[in-house]
């Protein structure tokens, strides 16, 4: 079996078993259910509060196709994940989700919504006679429950009104400005407002020194290129590597990038060294057709997976030495590696996200590093709104 469809098997386990709490077991359960876009302190502290008096807790995520937290990339699913994450290591809260899909607006939808929550509970929990508590932040939600509680069913149900006046944030004022309310927001949810700045380039053009001096003036996590460590770790050169190593090269850097956004370190902006697109151009150089044609899928998949705001990329524009790293097999012409590269990204759609450091500096910055430093600086700021402070010339 090749690497490629083992990790594809892997990945496709990784979803299907995705973790699942066994069923809430208590007699006392309290329901707290909202949209989660995202998941902030005033939400976790009401749930907390609410697993203090009951034995368990259903926090239940709600929402539908074209919500307000679909327009910006939390679609339902991913806020049931990402809040399934958030509390992976808490027995005595189980995570659900309601889809509102097909139900008719409010008034009107009444009925079918709280057919579809009540049916959750019974899905959820095991114990019998329950006695339910929700806890809700509108007085309509306290009205329209109460008119719709089972009557034959053995449970208990009481409504009460969530107050979070306590804590002064909204899932509204996060969308709006997530840096400026970072603390607020969960960390899994963090890496939905990631500023993330990725930085490509051919070998030997000073984009690793660049990842980490950016990353460094503002305190923030960067991502190294994985195939540095790779080969390092196999001994191996540039010219030895063949498809099954090209395939471990996509993952590897996509899981060290990934980290990096994940990681608490995090405070709204992180810098990562090369991606799967990097990779693929390489392959796409140096691959056999058929080669390419096996990597192709990882490929596509791991590219739309990967998140960007700013693609910094730098020519090859300084004298072609080695770095100590590569061999120099691949930079017979780096002016390909570059040309496949912008092909590559244009294909992609993501030359609106591009800004080229072709700085060449003059004077004391004869080899324009100085110059492509501020550049990238300025351009941080101009796409990401995320400032850095730097010296003038």
């Amino acid at each position: 079996m090749s690497i490629v469809l083992k990790i594809k098997r892997k990945l496709a386990e990784m979803i299907t078993n995705n973790i699942s709490k066994g069923k809430l077991n208590g007699k006392k359960i309290g329901v707290y259910f909202g949209t989660f876009a995202p998941l902030h302190t005033g939400h976790q502290q009401q749930i907390y509060k609410t697993a203090a008096l009951n034995e368990g807790v259903l926090p239940i995520v709600s929402g539908y196709d074209g919500d307000r937290g679909s327009q910006i990339g939390l679609h339902l699913e991913k806020r049931f994940r990402y809040l399934r994450e958030a509390f992976n290591d808490e027995p005595v809260i189980k995570v659900a989700k309601l889809d509102e899909t097909g139900i008719p607006e409010m008034p009107h939808g009444w009925d079918e919504w709280t057919n579809r929550l009540f049916d959750l509970i019974h899905a959820n929990t095991m114990s019998e006679h329950l006695e339910v508590t929700f806890y809700v932040g509108e007085a309509d939600y306290v009205t329209e429950l109460s008119k719709r509680f089972p009557k034959n069913d053995g449970n208990t149900y009481a409504v009460e009104i969530a107050d979070r006046q306590d804590i002064q944030i909204s899932a509204t004022m996060i969308r709006q400005n997530p840096q400026v309310y970072w603390q607020e927001i969960n960390r899994v949810f963090r890496r939905q407002f990631s500023k993330v700045v990725t930085i490509m380039g051919s070998a030997s053009t000073g984009k690793t020194t660049l990842v980490r001096r950016l990353a460094r003036s503002i305190n923030a996590p960067f991502s190294e290129e994985y195939a540095r460590v790779y080969e390092e770790q196999a001994n191996l050169d540039d010219d030895e590597l063949g498809m099954d190593d090209y395939a471990r090269l996509i993952t590897g850097q996509y899981d060290a990038n990934s980290h990096e956004i994940n990681s608490p370190a995090n405070q709204g902006i992180v810098f990562l060294d090369t991606d799967a697109l990097v990779t693929r151009v390489y392959a796409k150089l140096y691959l056999s057709e058929a080669e390419q044609t096996q990597l192709e899928p990882l490929f596509q998949q791991t590219i739309r997976n990967e998140q960007m705001d700013l693609i910094l990329v730098i020519p090859p524009m300084t004298p072609d030495g080695n770095d100590g790293f590569r061999n120099m097999a691949w930079e017979t012409s780096r002016q390909a590696f570059h040309e496949e590269l912008m092909r590559q990204l244009a294909e992609f759609d993501l030359m609106d996200k591009v800004v080229l450091l072709d700085d060449t500096g003059d004077g004391r910055d004869q080899g324009g590093y100085l110059s492509r430093y501020h550049h990238a600086i300025d351009a941080v700021k101009a796409r990401t709104g995320i400032e850095i402070k730097r010296l003038e010339f």
